[in-house]
Formats: structure tokens, sequence, C-alpha cells
């Protein structure tokens, strides 16, 4: 891809420079949505125009057949725009370059095969927007989707969690509550008995000699 195409495609994306994907198509790569919202302003669709008449004017110029063409007769009817009316615009220009050894046949021959040009570029323009729509959009929505996916699960773990949570501290509590109620039955029972004892030890001492 020109230079010039990836600055157009650079307007609306950003472009990846490594070296594994860098389209080599000739075609003006911009990724101009159609039909969605990422062209929101009258002055980005001027900006985006204006880029790709100089990317075309600098196509043709790259296409250039030898000798006066459509591609000079062309230039040479903007060049007269002052000229309000437009069969003296074309008569005039093709006076100019018939000097210069255009005539009509050639004129319409490469208007033609610039048309060929057109179109050979619109598939890989076409090749380039499929592959950043690839890229930049379903790629992302894939990866949002499983982004999404992956919430809901980690939602769910959570809930399972702090159900697991709730229930792991209700049998703390409880488990806690018996054992203290065990440890101060023990310890009075304990002392219950350990009295008990030494009373039998002192009742031992006084009745029996």
């Amino acid at each position: 891809m020109s230079n010039l195409a990836k600055r157009i495609l650079s307007t609306f994306v950003e472009m990846d420079e490594s070296p594994e994907k860098k389209p080599e198509q000739s075609a003006a790569a911009a990724s101009l949505p159609r039909n969605t919202d990422a062209v929101t302003s009258t002055s980005t669709v001027v900006f985006a125009s204006d880029k790709f008449k100089v990317y075309f004017d600098n196509l043709f110029k790259d296409t250039n057949f030898p000798g006066p063409d459509y591609f000079e007769f062309s230039r040479m009817i903007e060049a007269m725009s002052a000229i309000p009316d437009e069969k003296t615009r074309f008569v005039s220009a093709y006076a100019g370059l018939s000097l210069q050894g255009l005539d009509k046949d050639k004129l319409l021959k490469t208007a033609n095969q610039y048309l060929q040009v057109i179109d050979s570029d619109a598939k890989n323009f076409q090749s380039t927007v499929d592959k950043a729509l690839q890229e930049k959009v379903v790629g992302k929505k894939k990866e949002m989707e499983a982004t999404a996916k992956r919430i809901q699960e980690l939602s769910r773990e959570i809930n399972e969690l702090n159900t697991k949570i709730e229930a792991l501290n209700n049998d703390v509590r409880e488990n806690e509550e018996k054992i203290h109620s065990n440890s101060n039955t023990y310890k009075q029972e304990s002392d219950n008995m350990k009295n008990k004892i030494l009373q039998d030890v002192q009742k031992i001492n006084q009745y029996i000699s």
C-alpha cells in the first residue's frame, strides 16, 4: 500500500504496521465506513473526499501513458474551470492537446484504460476495507463477546463463592458456639468431679481409721 493510502486509512482506523500484516494492494486502503456511525460530520467527509482526490490524482500520474492522453485532457479541463461554458472547455482542451498528437480515438481509448485502472484499484480497495473490518470490527466484536461471556462466568463464580463463604461462615459460627459450650460444660463438670473427689478424700480420712 502506498504511503498516501495508509495515511487515508489511518484517518479512520489505527493501521497495524507489522510486516506480516501489511497489505500489498495498490488501492487507497481507507476503511471509510459504509452505513456506520464512524463518519459523523460533514467536515470529516470533505476531508476524506479531498484525500481520495489526491490519491486518485497520484494513481493516474503513476499510470499515465506516454504522450498526451485522457489524464492530461482532464487536467486541462480543470485548469479552465473559470470558463463557464463546458463545451468551450472540452473543445479548447482537445484543441490544445491535439497539437501534441492527441486524437479522439486515443482520448477515448485512454479514458477506458483509466476506468480499468479504477476498477482494478477498487478491488484492492475493497479487499483492504474487508481486511480492516475483519481486524478492527469483526475481531474486536468477537473479543468483546468473549469478554462479556467471561464476565458472566466470573460473576457466576463470584456468586457461588459468596454462597460458599456464607455457608462456611454459618458453619464457623455454629461450630464455635458448640466448642465454647462443650468447653464450658467440661470445665464445670471437671470442677464438680474434682470437688467431689476432694470431699470424698476428706470423708475417708474422717470416717475410716
